[in-house]
């Protein structure tokens, strides 16, 4: 295998637009080095982007936030910016492994590798995440919810690579939180994930909602009869139950070596239910903004 490390992202788009030769994009590497040993991914050429420093700010522009794709974990965890406003993605990011991971990894890793159990995907499908792909010759926006089609599979071309990530800022009354469960505390792969973002009003009462679960079918999934039932009435204690039973049934998991359908079902009626608490407990100690 080759490797080459342009310093330009026009350098880059220059290389990928090559058809001809098998390549492959890296840049923190903690996903590369486990699918190499396990043979999974043999390019001819790695094309190692982490030189390429436009690709790694976080900024708000145009009503919107946006977050290159070399921006680590940590950068993601530290920026006031996001805490304020993506707090979702800040409590994801925080899960992503051990502080090591969180300093090499990148969100543009994260999303490109399309793990069905990937911390942060679930995190921008509530925030409304919009990929922006570029090749050499043009430049796409792709809503989150068009990009990813299978495990390890997306809709982005050979030539084109991710270059922008833009999201909608939470609005005052918006909270956000992200529940996983892993096998052990650290460096551990998702059994269940679930990344919640509520719009609340006064006395319980939610405006609207977004819940994504990852790890619980191909893809991300968005938990639509879970939203519906969030505006229906103040989130009491038998309302949150009922949402917890509706997401038993709406998650698609298998059984594999980590976990069995049945205990997947299990843990995401209870994620939920518990993020949902947790939320109205943040809400009202901040004495409902």
């Amino acid at each position: 295998m080759d490797l080459v490390s342009p310093v330009s992202l026009q350098e880059c788009l220059k290389l990928i637009s090559d058809e001809s030769i098998d390549h492959r994009l890296i840049a923190g590497g903690t996903d590369a080095a486990v699918r190499m040993k396990e043979g999974k991914w043999r390019p001819e050429v790695w094309i190692n982007i982490k030189g390429i420093h436009e690709l790694r700010y976080i900024s708000e522009k145009d009503g919107a936030i946006h977050i290159g794709p070399l921006t680590t974990h940590t950068d993601i965890i530290r920026h006031t910016l996001l805490q304020k406003k993506a707090d979702v993605l800040v409590e994801a990011a925080r899960e992503v492994g051990a502080i090591q991971m969180q300093n090499m990894g990148t969100i543009g890793g994260n999303i490109g590798t399309a793990s069905p159990a990937g911390d942060t995907i679930p995190a921008l499908y509530v925030l409304g995440a919009v990929f922006e792909l570029r090749s050499i010759t043009s430049v796409r926006l792709v809503p989150i919810e068009e990009f990813f089609i299978g495990p390890g599979k997306t809709i982005l071309k050979k030539k084109e690579m991710i270059t922008n990530i833009i999201i909608p800022p939470q609005k005052a009354n918006e909270i956000g939180i992200f529940q996983k469960l892993g096998p052990r505390k650290a460096q551990s792969i998702s059994i269940v994930n679930v990344a919640i973002s509520l719009l609340m009003g006064k006395d319980r009462k939610c405006l609207g909602g977004k819940i994504a679960f990852g790890a619980v079918a191909p893809t991300i999934i968005r938990a639509k009869k879970c939203e519906a039932l969030l505006t229906q009435q103040p989130l009491t204690d038998e309302i949150i139950q009922n949402i917890g039973k509706i997401a038993w049934k709406e998650v698609m998991p298998i059984t594999d070596g980590r976990a069995t359908a049945a205990y997947r079902r299990d843990m995401a009626s209870s994620l939920l239910e518990r993020g949902l608490y947790r939320l109205l407990r943040r809400w009202e100690n901040d004495g409902e903004k």
